[in-house]
């Protein structure tokens, strides 16, 4: 078959149209013999297989149905719950910390409410309280040789007693702040405690009674030696004794009479003048004038 065609290429009879559908033709029918499809015919672009064109924009029997469908990630509810817990510890560590600076604020005003209470403020505290830490200091120093209890006793002593003196007010209101406290948190210890407090400023009073009569008695005894001894002597020493007193008495009732404070009123000033320098200029000799 191959020779054949061969012949007719080269033949100059034949037209070359005619060779061109012969060759096409034979091999189609080779290709049928040997069991093989014919080729597909070309498809161009913008064009579909049967050659019609294409449209611009999808129509919508070519657009195909999407359905989505949900699906969880297996590992959401444990993040969630992670994030929950975490969530839930640091909202009460928040809390604690709120109520924590609350209760410190609170606190600190507190101590501050009651500091003003108990500090007056017509008494400053600096001399008073250097005179008072002064004579605790002194109380150690007095009993710096005497036995451990003694020197161990005597500063604060001393402290407590020089308190009241050099700062009055402050220590009444400190003494009223514990007796406060006292009745509020220990109501029976209170008790007892004014009841000790009032028996020994009734003792005290007691003995102070006791000290005043007994120096009535010793002044009446003392009248009644002068007595015996102007009756034995014939001494006047009773009148010596009533003047003593009665200069004593017109001493006190002077004492008593507050002296008027004399006040000054500002009526001018003296100011002391010096000079600083002295300026000097030539002075022109005068011309006398004679008469001719």
């Amino acid at each position: 078959m191959a020779p054949f065609a061969a012949r007719l290429l080269r033949s100059p009879l034949l037209p070359t149209s005619v060779v061109a559908s012969t060759l096409y033709m034979s091999s189609a029918s080779l290709a049928a013999d040997e069991g093989k499809a014919p080729a597909a015919p070309s498809v161009f672009p913008g064009r579909s297989s049967s050659g019609e064109k294409l449209p611009i924009y999808p129509t919508p029997e070519h657009t195909p149905t999407v359905t989505l469908v949900e699906t969880h990630n297996p590992i959401v509810p444990y993040i969630t719950q992670s994030r929950e817990a975490v969530s839930g510890v640091l909202g009460d560590a928040k809390g604690a910390v709120q109520g924590g600076v609350s209760k410190w604020i609170s606190f600190e005003r507190g101590v501050e409410r009651e500091v003003k209470s108990v500090l007056p403020s017509d008494e400053p505290l600096n001399p008073g309280l250097i005179y008072v830490l002064i004579s605790g200091l002194s109380g150690s120093v007095l009993t710096r040789t005497r036995s451990l209890p003694i020197r161990f006793l005597a500063p604060p002593i001393f402290t407590l007693l020089a308190f009241p003196y050099f700062l009055p007010k402050t220590s009444h209101n400190i003494r009223s702040y514990f007796s406060n406290l006292e009745n509020k948190h220990f109501p029976e210890f209170a008790a007892k405690h004014d009841h000790i407090v009032q028996t020994g400023i009734a003792h005290t009073s007691g003995l102070f009674y006791r000290i005043g009569d007994a120096a009535e008695d010793a002044r009446e005894w003392g009248h009644k030696a002068v007595e015996g001894v102007e009756k034995t002597t014939g001494l006047r020493l009773g009148e010596a004794v009533s003047r003593v007193e009665k200069e004593q008495g017109r001493l006190a009732e002077q004492k008593a009479v507050a002296v008027p404070v004399q006040k000054y009123e500002t009526v001018g000033y003296v100011v002391e003048q010096k000079p600083v320098a002295e300026v000097v200029a030539p002075v022109e000799p005068k011309v006398e004038k004679k008469l001719v």
